[in-house]
């Protein structure tokens, strides 16, 4: 016990005493900066919760210094291993601490705090003892290579986190703009202060060769980094079914092909296999492929599988800047794709919340059908002449309950083929809670047609709200009206005309163009369903002509009679 009071820097006595049945820890503690600091001599008592509380953040800043350490260690190795490669043209071109500091301080932010500087700044010192560079030449090159890391550090911590972890197509552009600042201050500071890596320059030729060099390395490694996945999101996406692995295979027989056929064409070949895994994968799997392009373009060309001229460094640096580009491609196509997965799985979420409403609307709705029924019967143990009343209202409130469900649920009715509603039947269902026997009649005839589920709720809406205008103040309102429907079905077109007779002396029995009506006709007839329909009044009579495309509609081959 005193072994953990020392480990968890608290003191020097430990004594577990037990108060009121609890366990608790006697500690006599020294002053410690790690944790609240007491008075030499003080005994103070804490609870097992709270030494474990301890405990943890004692691990916690102990996890943080053991990155902090590790970072360091690895921007030292970069640093060394970019160096050495500065005898070849083409692998001179690597350059990959800048890049890789960048990327780690905006993706990880507890590396952006000042150790997470420090330990960089460790690492530096560490490889420039290592290499044997002189003090002015070590001031010259922290000056440019941590330049170059604060300055793109600057410009990405002007963008969301989103933009950031490259989640949208926009992320992409806002990442070569920080690319491009930090790039340009490479090229400026090297070509103003010069440094021992890779020789003497002239100035111009230097600010060329080192902004070439740090987008080079930034286009193929930051993406990679910055797309990193958390923790719990790495089945998410890594290709862990066979066929989803598939065009990870082109891309390798591309690259092969390409070794093969060698000369600088060679360098295209995976590109097509990269923009499909672009759209097959997600952004950070599409990056990793991206950087593993890039690797296999250098090592193929130093090993001399793919012919470049390494005597002429402004063609290598040409073509080398031309390969970078084109892997931007890829990036930007899946932030798009991913995007557009994300629109989608939000639309089938809202797709699957509109039918749970709809169909617990329609359950309600029922409820209340059922309840009227139930009020009906109660009513006529009271009275009971009035028993074929009841039994007329009880069939319209089932044939109402019937066109309710055509219009919330937009489901197939009887008489459906192949999963496709006959329109007749539509419209007769809808018809049927206002027919009142030989005094009030309605007539569909004519051709007939098929429609899919998501054209009958348009229908079913259309319809039910002509019929519940002409109960209201057409046809149907009056014992002596006629209400006739006929269906006229042709190659390019679906007529149907409705019409009302009415023996009133209104002869436009009582229909408004400003109303709700005619809202809805013109926003479910012309902008949802592209027809158009025209409106006609004469002496007792008001005719409305409703033509649709005829795509949207399958022909019977038989017509069908008339439906009282």
């Amino acid at each position: 016990m005193v072994v953990l009071a020392e480990l968890l820097g608290l003191g020097a006595s430990v004594v577990p005493p037990l108060v009121g049945g609890r366990q608790w820890w006697l500690i006599y503690s020294w002053p410690n900066d790690a944790w609240d600091t007491y008075s030499p001599g003080w005994w103070i008592m804490l609870s097992a919760g709270e030494v474990n509380a301890k405990a943890r953040r004692l691990l916690t800043q102990c996890q943080a210094w053991i990155c902090y350490l590790a970072f360091g260690c690895a921007y030292s190795a970069l640093f060394v291993l970019g160096v050495s490669t500065e005898s070849n043209i083409i692998l001179a071109l690597f350059w990959p601490v800048n890049a890789f500091m960048l990327g780690m301080l905006v993706r990880f932010p507890l590396l952006a705090r000042l150790p997470g500087w420090i330990a960089c700044l460790a690492g530096f010192i560490a490889a420039i003892l290592i290499i044997g560079y002189g003090l002015v030449d070590g001031a010259k090159l922290a000056a440019c290579n941590f330049g170059v890391v604060a300055v793109g550090y600057i410009v990405l911590s002007r963008f969301s986190r989103v933009d950031q972890r490259l989640e949208r197509p926009i992320s992409v552009l806002y990442l070569f703009a920080a690319m491009l600042a930090a790039s340009v201050y490479a090229g400026i500071a090297n070509s103003l202060l010069g440094g021992p890596v890779f020789g003497a320059q002239e100035p111009a030729t230097a600010f060329r060769y080192w902004f070439s060099v740090e987008i080079l390395n930034q286009v193929a490694i930051l993406p990679m980094i910055l797309a990193f996945p958390e923790d719990r999101q790495w089945s998410r996406h890594l290709p862990l079914i066979l066929h989803e692995q598939a065009p990870i295979v082109v891309l390798v027989v591309s690259a092969a092909a390409g070794v093969l056929f060698g000369g600088l064409a060679a360098l295209a070949f995976p590109v097509p296999a990269l923009f499909l895994c672009a759209i097959s994968y997600r952004v950070f799997l599409t990056a990793l492929l991206t950087f593993a392009y890039c690797a296999w373009t250098i090592v193929a060309t130093t090993l001399g599988y793919i012919g470049l001229p390494t005597d002429n460094q402004l063609l290598v640096l040409s073509i080398s800047m031309g390969r970078a580009l084109v892997t931007l491609g890829p990036l930007i196509i899946s932030t798009t794709t991913a995007t557009r997965n994300e629109v989608l799985d939000q639309l089938r979420c809202l797709a699957a919340e509109r039918e749970i409403v709809s169909n617990e609307l329609e359950h309600r709705i029922k409820n209340v059908f059922a309840l009227f029924n139930g009020l009906i019967s109660l009513s006529v143990r009271d009275n009971p002449d009035s028993g074929p009343f009841a039994d007329t209202l009880r069939n319209r409130l089932v044939a109402l309950q019937h066109a309710h469900s055509l219009i919330l649920a937009g489901s197939a009715t009887p008489g459906g083929i192949g999963g496709l509603t006959s329109l007749k039947k539509v419209i007769s269902v809808l018809l049927r809670p206002y027919e009142g026997g030989a005094e009030r009649q309605s007539i569909v005839d004519g051709d007939d047609a098929f429609i899919d589920s998501g054209i009958v709720t348009l229908m079913a809406l259309v319809f039910h709200e002509l019929a519940t205008n002409s109960i209201k103040h057409g046809a149907l309102s009056d014992p002596r009206g006629v209400l006739e429907v006929h269906v006229r079905h042709s190659i390019d077109q679906l007529r149907i005309k409705w019409t009302e007779k009415a023996p009133r002396p209104n002869s436009q029995l009582g229909v408004s163009d400003t109303g709700f009506g005619s809202k809805l006709l013109d926003l479910t007839i012309k902008s949802q369903l592209r027809g158009f329909y025209t409106r006609t009044w004469a002496a007792g009579q008001m005719d409305i002509d409703i033509v649709l495309p005829g795509k949207l509609f399958h022909a019977l081959k038989s017509t069908c009679g008339s439906e009282q």
